[in-house]
């Protein structure tokens, strides 16, 4: 992780977000809307918001290698189960780099998503990093879409 923190405590992890909003106003002008929308949602690391993916748990994780004019671009598809109900689905496309990192035993899944981080890495390309309580994952990639399928969105108070 390059700007948010994560650290284990006696009574579980403490996580250190205060430098994201300045980290996202230093670079979300030349961010594609699709991860501008992501890494600049209000909801973000507010993890009593059941968008936030804090707490989500993974569902699928699929690569998918296709062929076209541009040769064999990689896709991937990582759908969580959201800590408030609903589905996240994120897709990488453009795909540059992967790494699976899995802790546990074999009947153990990934656990919990602790944290997650995205940030730009060059021109047009980007890393995202979640950490669960058995695992990692870490891709690099240059296309991304969010999709939040029945996912409980908080009623805003009224004046």
């Amino acid at each position: 992780m390059d700007i948010v923190r994560l650290s284990e405590t006696r009574d579980g992890y403490d996580i250190d977000t205060t430098g994201w909003d300045a980290y996202v106003a230093s670079i979300e002008a030349g961010l594609p809307a699709p991860v501008k929308a992501f890494v600049a949602a209000p909801w973000r690391y507010d993890f009593s918001d059941p968008r936030c993916l804090h707490d989500a748990r993974l569902e699928q994780l699929a690569l998918s290698e296709g062929e076209d004019e541009n040769g064999r671009p990689h896709e991937v598809l990582l759908v969580l189960q959201g800590a408030w109900g609903g589905r996240i689905e994120l897709r990488y496309g453009q795909v540059s780099r992967l790494r699976v990192d899995k802790h546990g035993g074999p009947s153990e899944g990934f656990g919990d998503l602790l944290l997650e981080e995205l940030v730009a890495v060059g021109a047009g390309s980007f890393r995202h990093e979640l950490v669960f309580v058995e695992g990692t994952l870490l891709l690099e990639f240059s296309d991304f879409s969010e999709t939040q399928i029945d996912v409980p969105v908080p009623e805003v108070a009224g004046p």
